[in-house]
């Protein structure tokens, strides 16, 4: 079985462990005393700026963009082969419905499933990356609710934590370059080519793209219009 569009090798841990929370709320407890400021005006200045993080969040920040990177060059490798296919196949198939004029179903099927492997990887590639932040927000929040709760302890501090407050709070990275400058944005395949801008002229991805939309959508029966589907 074809292991293109699979994701190989092991992923980056997206599961939060007992030992990392005890580990978080130990740092938040003994962190307290020198975030006073920072909590103080959590109601009134919001997050602090990175600068005034804490070297635990900044930790756990750079973990989860350094996995996400991984990630990412792990994904791409794996899926090296399927990009110059698409790639390759997008050529053709624009060659052959606007050069020459004659539609090729069989081949546009192979295309099609090519588009839906790399879709799946993207997805894969999405939904690990968003576990990922994920689990380091919720190391934040135990960091957090602990400097906090140690604060209201010792009498430091009266009020209570604000809602939806989470200084270094991590965020998925969907916009990371693929080779060559294209983006893997939205479904991984869409954004490809086209970095001139929206005036540019359509790259062949685009093209292909927009002849296997439209026969997708095209009734069951209904004789294929050769020539315009792929035009801008």
């Amino acid at each position: 079985m074809s292991q293109i569009g699979r994701i190989r090798g092991r992923a980056p841990r997206a599961k939060i462990s007992f030992l990392s929370v005890a580990l978080a709320r130990y740092h938040g407890r003994r962190d307290a005393s020198g975030l006073l400021p920072v909590l103080a005006e959590a109601w009134t200045e919001g997050a602090p700026t990175d600068r005034a993080l804490p070297p635990y969040v900044l930790g756990v920040r750079a973990q989860a963009l350094c996995s996400g990177s991984l990630l990412h060059m792990r994904t791409l490798r794996t899926d090296r082969r399927l990009h110059r296919a698409i790639q390759s196949e997008s050529v053709r198939i624009v060659t052959q419905y606007t050069e020459r004029g004659r539609p090729a179903p069989a081949a546009l099927a192979r295309y099609g499933a090519m588009v839906a492997a790399w879709r799946d990887a993207a997805s894969a590639h999405r939904a690990l990356d968003r576990q990922l932040a994920e689990r380091a927000n919720r190391l934040l929040a135990c960091y957090w609710d602990s400097v906090w709760l140690e604060a209201r302890r010792t009498g430091d501090l009266a009020e209570p934590r604000p809602t939806g407050w989470l200084p270094g709070m991590v965020r998925p990275d969907f916009t990371r370059p693929h080779p060559g400058g294209e983006p893997v944005t939205g479904q991984g395949i869409h954004d490809w080519g086209n970095d001139e801008g929206p005036a540019a002229a359509p790259s062949a991805v685009r093209q292909a793209l927009a002849i296997l939309d439209s026969q997708a959508v095209r009734a069951p029966g209904a004789r294929p219009t050769a020539g315009r589907a792929g035009r801008p």
